[in-house]
């Protein structure tokens, strides 16, 4: 299921503006992953650049894989997708020299 996963980096159900609310505090490379706003089985990854904001797609395929953007290679879960590109940079327009270094984590109460 899409909640199999329980990592520090995942945000659950929080908007785009949040995400940013919270990156706005973190160091560049910092990243987290929220449920996409559009698209109810897709995750967003969201990423501190030098240049701002980014919000990136992770979608899942017909086979039940994953991506990140239109060039990353498939995946069979989103843990791995960000495990894969902590040590490598991301396959994004804008974001090509960056990998993710900074996890994000969920504050709990």
């Amino acid at each position: 299921t899409i909640f199999s996963f329980k990592k520090c980096w995942y945000h659950g159900a929080i908007s785009r503006t949040d995400a940013e609310s919270l990156l706005r505090l973190c160091k560049e490379a910092s990243y987290l992953v929220r449920n996409s706003e559009t698209s109810k089985n897709d995750f967003s990854l969201s990423l501190k650049s030098s240049q701002g904001f980014m919000h990136m797609k992770l979608s899942r395929t017909k086979d039940n894989k994953y991506v990140l953007g239109q060039n990353s290679c498939l995946f069979d879960s989103v843990p791995e997708i960000i495990h894969f590109y902590s040590s490598r940079k991301l396959p994004i327009k804008g974001a090509e020299h960056m990998s993710l270094l900074y996890p994000v984590a969920i504050r709990t109460l």
